[in-house]
């Protein structure tokens, strides 16, 4: 069994429409017309959403920014054997980690006393993104040696309202949580 090819029926694409372009010849500006128009209404459909999203997607970027500083304090707490915090400072938007001194096995200890780890830099907030209220009532999240912390929490606020908290139970769990 096969196929049986009649005269004039293997005109393969050319037959509907698809002429085979010579050399010299271009687009028909009506075609070119057709695809700007496609063109126009997805960027103006596109872009207004894309812009709409940004103080969204800075604020999801914030939280993911403060819960990867909360789990580096965590691993170095418990690398090092010394006790670990992020400070943060409200006014400049900067999170910094802080390593307790020899000794400082525990926070809440007498033996604390902090000092900047000079290896890691500050990280900074973006600028559309607040920090509610003051984290941790103190503003450090402290990490001990045995993966444990203390608990608290962080509000970050985008311009729009949106809120996301970045989270830390006592067990030493950190986690992302929208809303307040």
């Amino acid at each position: 069994m096969g196929i049986a090819f009649h005269r004039g029926q293997d005109r393969g694409l050319r037959g509907i429409g698809f002429e085979k372009r010579g050399p010299g010849r271009g687009f028909t500006l009506l075609e070119l017309m057709i695809v700007l128009a496609i063109i126009g209404i997805a960027a103006a459909i596109g872009i207004p959403n894309w812009v709409a999203g940004k103080p969204l997607r800075e604020l999801k970027s914030a939280a993911r920014q403060t819960f990867g500083e909360f789990m580096r304090a965590k691993a170095r707490a418990m690398s090092t054997m010394q006790a670990h915090c992020v400070e943060f400072d409200e006014t400049t938007k900067a999170m910094r980690l802080l390593e307790g001194g020899p000794g400082c096995l525990k926070a809440g200890t007498d033996m604390c006393v902090w000092s900047q780890v000079e290896e890691v830099p500050v990280s900074f907030l973006p600028g559309t993104v607040t920090v509610v209220g003051t984290p941790f009532g103190d503003r450090k999240a402290v990490f001990n040696v045995d993966g444990t912390a203390e608990s608290g929490r962080v509000t970050l606020q985008s311009l729009r309202g949106d809120r996301y908290q970045v989270i830390v139970h006592w067990t030493g769990r950190i986690r992302i949580a929208r809303g307040s």
